[in-house]
């Protein structure tokens, strides 16, 4: 995550004295790109003593031999010169990130917060929708992340050498200024997504002590998380990273047992097959979707690669790895609560008459069950983590893009700004469902839809990459979700400050 927000290719120079693009074998990826041969022809005097500097000369046309001698002995300099795209292919075989490591990594990285929300988005759709909706979130996103990877190919093949961020493709398509508003866009969407973590954490840390208020709760999450969000070293916060990959599984475990006990003491019906309300099936969608969603993360995990072709390999298989557990996670939540299972499904493991926050303060909770001590626990202690991590890709990118913001006062300044920021929208809006989904119509959708199928659109003017219907497809579908999502996202975000008793 951290180097699809920071990276930093200053030493990733790359020698390309003498080039002859038209005889250069492609970059290892899984799909080949277009060649450009006959573009450009970089002529180079391979002799010992030189009378004469290299000569690059930019031809649109075959030029002629004045002789067959000149034409052997241009063919025999021209096979001894390394070509620029073999040399940045060999540039790049740095990595020692395995297959499996890859796809371990995207998983956990897909496996978040969110993952509480899912039982309560198959539900609002029924088990005609539900599940298969689901599924669907996870082809989007796959292919999302694929137009990315493709994205980082054709940015290789232009420039010699593998972009480390988003931003650095964002460059090659857009320039500076695209660079900068995908960076800003990136930053808010994780700013926002941190507003999430801290209602989250709110919530979980009141499921065990339900006499302190929820806000209360959310600071006093945010006071644990900030010895980490000021440290500088990201090696000390990333020792903490196994927390996440633990709490996965506790997750998965939890949810799943607790929606199978519940679905037996339980004698509600759950035959529901349509959604409860069709304004709302692509607000719920676009939750789904933000629940995978890893194309920000592509261009340093391919970098990172020991075979950075297998990375759609990895990405396909964590796609399918996640959204099985997505899938099983949703029916088993509906299958145990119904309906009547909560926007975080902890504040369904309760007995009658409910859990604290999902009923009125006056009302008297049922017994807590120690499946959801187990899960909070969990919740909590991988996003106390999880926070600083995010946290730090932001900084970074204000401190790369802005030399007065990466010391002293104003550094410190920055960061207590940006969590109070976020601490600000949990506070005044700590409603976790609701806020999910403004945040995945509108920043989601631009960010993992309209900014990779934009970047294949821009290639293709370059003749790089093709644009096809998929694209189109993805086009279509993110204006809707935008359009229409975002407008109902909204409304239910404000029916439940209006309901709020703050």
């Amino acid at each position: 995550v951290l180097g699809a927000s920071v990276g930093d290719d200053k030493d990733d120079k790359i020698s390309n004295n003498s080039d002859d693009e038209s005889n250069a074998p492609g970059i290892p990826s899984c799909h080949s790109l277009p060649s450009r041969a006959g573009k450009h022809r970089h002529i180079a005097d391979s002799g010992k003593d030189l009378s004469r500097h290299e000569v690059e000369l930019d031809l649109d046309v075959e030029q002629p031999p004045d002789s067959e001698d000149e034409l052997l002995g241009a063919e025999t300099r021209s096979s001894k010169a390394p070509t620029k795209r073999k040399a940045a292919a060999e540039h790049q075989q740095g990595g020692t990130m395995t297959v499996t490591a890859a796809i371990t990594n995207l998983v956990t990285c897909m496996i978040g917060a969110s993952v509480l929300s899912l039982p309560r988005m198959v539900a609002m759709n029924g088990w005609a929708f539900g599940p298969l909706m689901v599924a669907v979130a996870a082809c989007v996103s796959y292919r999302a992340s694929v137009l990315v990877d493709q994205a980082v190919d054709a940015t290789t093949e232009l420039q010699g050498r593998r972009p480390g961020s988003i931003g650095e493709v964002a460059l090659e398509c857009w320039g500076l200024r695209g660079k900068r508003t995908v960076l800003i866009l990136t930053s808010v969407f994780q700013i926002s997504k941190v507003a999430v973590y801290f209602v989250v954490i709110g919530t979980n840390l009141h499921f065990w002590a339900d006499t302190i208020p929820q806000r209360t709760c959310s600071i006093i999450g945010a006071g644990f998380c900030m010895r980490l969000v000021f440290l500088r070293d990201i090696t000390v916060i990333s020792r903490w990273s196994f927390i996440g990959v633990i709490a996965a599984g506790f997750y998965l475990f939890t949810i799943t047992i607790a929606g199978l006990s519940a679905a037996a003491m339980s004698d509600r019906p759950t035959a529901g097959l349509l959604p409860v309300d069709y304004h709302d099936v692509l607000a719920n969608f676009a939750v789904m979707l933000y629940a995978y969603s890893p194309s920000d993360v592509v261009p340093v995990l391919k970098r990172d690669m020991k075979e950075p072709k297998d990375l759609r390999c990895a990405l396909f298989w964590s796609h399918v790895t996640v959204a099985s557990i997505y899938v099983l996670i949703g029916t088993v939540g509906y299958l145990g609560w119904g309906r009547d299972v909560q926007g975080n499904v902890l504040l369904s493991m309760c007995d009658e008459p409910g859990c604290p926050g999902a009923l009125p303060e006056v009302a008297a909770p049922g017994a807590k069950w120690v499946l959801g001590y187990i899960l909070s626990f969990a919740v909590v202690s991988n996003l106390m983590v999880t926070v600083p991590v995010v946290l730090y890709c932001v900084f970074r990118m204000f401190e790369n893009e802005y030399e007065h913001l990466q010391t002293g006062m104003a550094n410190t300044l920055l960061r207590a700004t940006v969590v109070t920021g976020s601490l600000t929208i949990a506070l005044t809006m700590p409603f976790f469902i609701e806020i999910l989904g403004v945040i995945s119509t509108v920043l989601l959708t631009t960010l993992q839809v309209f900014v990779p199928v934009s970047m294949t659109l821009a290639l293709s003017k370059r003749g790089v990459v093709q644009y096809g219907k998929c694209e189109t497809f993805s086009l279509f579908l993110g204006g809707l979700i935008f359009l229409v999502g975002t407008s109902r996202s909204l409304r239910n975000l404000s029916d439940a400050i209006a309901k709020s008793s703050w």
